[in-house]
């Protein structure tokens, strides 16, 4: 009975080993199954990648091929559009320096016709002015020559008068009445004498008021007519356009001595003057009385230099400063052009010109303009013309 029992007990056993020795074998073979499938999947992946990547290449290669196509066509494109653009801009630019030369011309034309009537106007005006000024003259002359011949005929009278009565007085009176008479005679003759120069003189004098009035009238023509001249207009209204050049600070510098021996300060009133007018005229000038701080011949030489040209005023004793010497030799050695203003009303032109020559020649190359009270508007218009013609930049 245990022997059976035991080889129930061992049956048991390799029956539950066999069972599970059949399951295990069950298990490896679906995991073997398993595995089989997941290579094959992976195969299958592997040849999916592989035609995706083989298709991608392709589509690229196409993709790529038509974007050079279009680069290359849009390069074709733009480069006939730059052409275009470049003839088209050219063909502007043609016209406007087309239609830019025509406006110059028609401009200079213009101004050429403007200068031109302008220059009739004050010639006609001037005419007129010596016209009627020499009207005024002959006017004058003939209303004295009638006066001095009433009064000579007046005269003429008095003393036939005078003679009339001495004979008679002479009848009368005898040598009394003769002396009488003839100191009558006398006084007479005195009489018509003084009253003879009296006119003489006073036809003097209208004939010189009317030389006076004459020649006013025809300075005040001349200078309203440069004043009236386009040209003029036009220099002076693009003077403020007309920039200082380069490395230069001042149009002009203005060289002077402030004081006289016997006139005191009044050359530099004069400068001062001369200095304003141009101010207002538009130019940036050189003053020490404005500009200069502290007096070196350092600065003033740099001052000098920095200008693109010089004034100087002059009268008798402007030579003798040893600055105004050293400022002209600064503009000589710069090669700086120089204007000068003779103070007319105080000083012999004649004897500074004699000054001038044997102190600095180069004050000698430009014409001299004389500054004269009455004539201080033509001078000042002189001035600023000379310096639009050499202190701007054109």
């Amino acid at each position: 009975v245990v022997s059976a029992m035991a080889a129930a007990k061992f049956d048991v056993k390799v029956e539950a080993a066999l069972a599970v020795m059949k399951h295990d074998v069950k298990a490896a073979r679906v995991a073997a199954k398993m595995d089989v499938e997941v290579e094959e999947a992976n195969e299958a992946a592997k040849i999916d990648v592989e035609e995706a990547k083989v298709a991608a290449s392709e589509e690229i290669a196409a993709a790529m091929a038509a974007i050079k196509r279009d680069a290359k066509a849009a390069m074709v494109a733009a480069t006939n559009d730059v052409e275009e653009a470049k003839i088209a801009a050219k063909l502007d630019v043609e016209e406007a320096k087309a239609a830019a030369r025509e406006e110059i011309a028609a401009t200079r034309a213009a101004n050429k016709l403007d200068v031109k009537a302008a220059m009739v106007v004050a010639k006609n005006d001037v005419d007129e002015a010596m016209l009627a000024a020499t009207k005024d003259v002959e006017e004058a002359k003939v209303a004295a020559r009638e006066e001095v011949e009433t009064v000579m005929a007046a005269t003429k009278r008095e003393i036939t008068k005078a003679r009339v009565a001495a004979i008679v007085a002479a009848k009368m009176d005898g040598e009394e009445a003769k002396i009488a008479a003839k100191k009558d005679v006398e006084e007479a003759k005195v009489a018509a004498r003084d009253e003879e120069a009296k006119d003489a003189a006073k036809m003097e004098v209208e004939e010189a008021k009317a030389e006076v009035m004459a020649a006013t009238k025809i300075r005040e023509a001349k200078l309203a007519a440069r004043e009236d001249n386009p040209e003029r207009r036009l220099r002076r209204s693009s003077l403020a356009s007309a920039g200082l050049p380069p490395g230069k600070k001042y149009h002009y510098f203005l060289s002077h001595k402030k004081e006289h021996s016997t006139l005191g300060r009044q050359p530099e009133s004069l400068a001062m003057a001369v200095h304003d007018s141009q101010t207002l005229a538009g130019f940036v000038g050189f003053f020490d009385v404005d500009d200069l701080k502290t007096i070196t011949s350092e600065q003033l030489a740099e001052d000098v230099r920095r200008s693109c040209a010089m004034v100087v005023v002059l009268h008798d004793e402007t030579c003798a400063s040893s600055w105004c010497q050293f400022e002209w030799k600064a503009a000589e050695l710069a090669g700086i052009p120089v204007l000068c203003i003779i103070d007319a009303n105080h000083a012999c032109r004649t004897t500074v010109l004699e000054q001038v020559k044997q102190c600095n020649p180069h004050l000698m190359v430009n014409q001299w303009i004389s500054y004269i009270d009455s004539y201080r508007h033509d001078a000042s218009s002189q001035i600023t013309d000379w310096l639009h013609e050499h202190a701007t930049q054109s």
